[in-house]
């Protein structure tokens, strides 16, 4: 399983961030990625605010209880 994670940064101030949704693969993770990216991109609040983003594959263990990025 994928998730995108977000690192949203305005006026010297960040917030973490996700689309709250797990993709099967790394590529449809980063399709999504893209769109987002795009969106987030054309919507800034500000000239000086931007965004870091990554798909990253996250694992569950065996009880299910702990997830390991």
């Amino acid at each position: 399983m994928y998730v995108i994670v977000l690192i949203l940064i305005q006026m010297g101030q960040h917030k973490i961030a996700s689309d709250q949704i797990l993709y099967s693969s790394m590529e449809r993770c980063e399709i999504a990625r893209s769109i987002l990216i795009k969106k987030l991109e054309d919507s800034k609040p500000s000239k000086e605010s931007f965004s870091f983003s990554k798909c990253t594959k996250i694992s569950f263990e065996e009880d299910k209880t702990k997830v390991t990025l």
